[in-house]
């Protein structure tokens, strides 16, 4: 991966995800934090987790008491 910002060049196992707590749920793991200047890039979506769940399905359980 490269970042946007400092043009760095790392390996997505270097990187620590992104722990944001932006409006609407964040980026739900999608970035992750550049190691050489912090900044948050998204993870390009061929590299990200298979992940089964549907907008419907994170609504769903966010209303679960």
């Amino acid at each position: 991966m490269q970042c946007m910002l400092c043009g760095c060049k790392f390996d997505l196992e270097e990187a620590s995800k992104c722990e944001c707590n932006c409006a609407f749920g964040g980026c739900g793991g999608q970035n992750v934090k550049c190691p050489n200047c912090g900044y948050d890039t998204p993870v390009p979506r061929e590299l990200r987790p298979k992940n089964n769940s549907n907008i419907m399905n994170k609504i769903k359980s966010s209303l679960r008491i």
